[in-house]
């Protein structure tokens, strides 16, 4: 039987993966545009501010929130529903 202090624990480690899993789609959305753009400044063209991305890393930050909200909620639905299931069997 699951225990409901393994079960906080569970979605608190999920909950945490989920929040690492944005930021670092911000921070790979926002810089790997600039690093890619990097080699245009030895051809003489001027290298587009790191500013010009922000709105892209933003879009990107905010879908993959929701979809991570989504995810939560569900793995918690699952995992809660489960359980309430394996507790009524064994009574």
């Amino acid at each position: 039987m699951t225990k409901p202090s393994d079960i906080q624990a569970r979605l608190r480690l999920f909950r945490y993966g989920l929040v690492v899993i944005v930021a670092v789609t911000f921070l790979i959305s926002l810089l790997a545009p600039y690093a890619a753009l990097r080699f245009v400044n030895t051809g003489g063209v001027a290298v587009p501010p790191i500013t010009d991305f922000l709105g892209t890393a933003i879009l990107y930050t905010i879908i993959v929130s929701v979809v991570a909200i989504l995810a939560y909620y569900a793995y918690r639905y699952v995992l809660k529903n489960t359980t309430n299931k394996d507790h009524m069997q064994e009574q």
